[in-house]
C-alpha cells in the first residue's frame, strides 16, 4: 500500500464527503477536513495542512478551481477536481487551474488509487520543474552580477574581462567569501569606484 496521506475534501453534498471519506478511509489515509463550499476549504488548507485535496468543480460560494488557485497560492498541494460533468466547458475550466488530476462522479473506489498516485507524481514533477527553474534562474542572476562587476572593474581600473574575472576570482579565494557576494560588494561600491 502506498504511503497513508492526510487529505482534503471539499463537496457542497454532504453525502459525497461522507462516500469520499469512506473511500479514501478504506484505502489507509486519513481525512483531515470536509467543506461544503470553496472558502471553507481554503480555509481549512490553510488550518489543517493537508498533502492532498479533492475538490468538487462546482460550489457555493467559491468554485472547486476557484479555491484551487488560493490553495496553491498559499501552499502548493496536489489537487484532484471531482465533477458530475464531463463536457469539454467544465473540463476546459479545470485545466485553466492548479489541479493534477480529474475525477467524474460518482467517484468508482477503483479509480480512487490510481487517480491520487498520479495527481502525486504529476505534484511531485511539477515541485522539481519549478525548483530546477528557480535553481536556473539563480545561476543567471548570479551571473549577470558577476558580469556587472567585472564590468565595473574594467571600466574603473582598466583591466581586461580576463583579468577582471581572475581579480574576483583571487579576492574571493583570499578572501574565503563566495564570487557574488564580492560582486555584490562590487556593485553596491560602484558609485564611489566611478566617481574616482
Amino acid at each position: 500500500m502506498a504511503d497513508s496521506l492526510r487529505f482534503l475534501i471539499a463537496d457542497d453534498e454532504a453525502l459525497h464527503n461522507l462516500a469520499l471519506t469512506s473511500q479514501l478511509e478504506a484505502l489507509g489515509h486519513e481525512v483531515v477536513a470536509t467543506a461544503s463550499n470553496g472558502r471553507e476549504a481554503v480555509e481549512l488548507a490553510r488550518e489543517k495542512k493537508p498533502d492532498l485535496a479533492v475538490l468538487d468543480i462546482r460550489m457555493p460560494v467559491m468554485t472547486g478551481p476557484e479555491a484551487a488557485h488560493k490553495i496553491h497560492q498559499d501552499r502548493p498541494i496536489p489537487i484532484i477536481i471531482l465533477s458530475a460533468y464531463s463536457d469539454n466547458r467544465t473540463v476546459e475550466e479545470a485545466t485553466r487551474s492548479p489541479i493534477f488530476h480529474y475525477l467524474v462522479k460518482p467517484v468508482d473506489p477503483d479509480d480512487l488509487a490510481p487517480a491520487i498516485a498520479v495527481a502525486k507524481a504529476r505534484f511531485d514533477e511539477w515541485t522539481r520543474a519549478r525548483a530546477d527553474r528557480d535553481a536556473l534562474q539563480t545561476k543567471l542572476d548570479e551571473r549577470k552580477t558577476l558580469e556587472r562587476a567585472k564590468g565595473i572593474l574594467m571600466e574603473t581600473r582598466g583591466m581586461t574581462e580576463q583579468e577582471a574575472y581572475r581579480f574576483l576570482q583571487k579576492t574571493s579565494q583570499d578572501k574565503n567569501t563566495p564570487m557574488i557576494d564580492l560582486a555584490k560588494k562590487i556593485l553596491l561600491a560602484a558609485p564611489l569606484l566611478q566617481k574616482g
